[in-house]
């Protein structure tokens, strides 16, 4: 499993969130400092995570 898939499932783990909410959470963290992650990436991840069915969307 890739780090960005641990930090994604981490922050979900606490409360659901949109891609957009994860994103900003890694900037006010200063997650971006010790790793490569880019707003596309975390919302490719989000999508790649449900398909594997490790966390579920909702459109709201």
């Amino acid at each position: 499993m890739a780090t960005i898939d641990l930090i994604v499932l981490g922050i979900l783990k606490k409360e659901p969130m949109s891609a957009y909410d994860i994103q900003k959470l890694v900037e006010y963290r200063n997650i971006s400092k010790w790793v490569k992650i880019s707003t596309p990436s975390i919302y490719k991840k989000a999508i790649q995570l449900e398909e594997k069915g490790l966390i579920r969307g909702e459109i709201v």
